[in-house]
């Protein structure tokens, strides 16, 4: 099978699940391909590839519209409504709100202090100022799906 344009290779995932070669990045996203058994979906969960350690945008937008059966561009649209610099989230928090979704986790805006730091270079003690700095709290159902519990 060719390698078209922006298609990934996956061979690491073909050698176990009996796939076409090029199966695009949103493979990753999803827990299994429908002809895959259950033995096999044992095997690839117990011995997960070193190569799938992140999903970037486009894998989600990807994702998003396959499950809600929307268009990529309708996702593409919800997902930076979301999570872009100038989206939902980042908007709340920019107004001092905590953005919290049942189920997945807290958004919030913490304050650190101003505080005495070293300068890496030349050892230096300096002054770092204080700040405001977005943080991301996990939800009970988060960390249990994360743990397989």
């Amino acid at each position: 099978m060719g390698g078209g344009r922006g298609v990934k290779k996956c061979r690491y995932l073909a050698d176990f699940r009996a796939i076409p070669i090029d199966c695009g990045g949103f493979m990753r996203v999803f827990s299994g391909h429908p002809r895959e058994s259950a033995a096999r979906a044992r095997f690839l969960a117990a011995h997960p590839s070193p190569k799938e350690t992140a999903v970037n945008k486009a894998e989600l937008t990807a994702a998003l519209a396959m499950r809600t059966r929307m268009s990529k561009a309708d996702a593409g649209r919800a997902i930076e409504a979301l999570f872009d610099d100038k989206g939902i989230i980042a908007g709340e928090l920019k107004k001092g709100a905590k953005v919290q979704i049942t189920g997945f986790g807290n958004f919030e805006a913490r304050k650190r202090a101003a505080r005495m730091g070293r300068n890496p270079k030349t050892g230096g003690v300096i002054q770092i100022k204080a700040s405001i700095a977005p943080a991301f709290r996990a939800g009970k159902q988060l960390k249990m799906v994360v743990n397989k519990r």
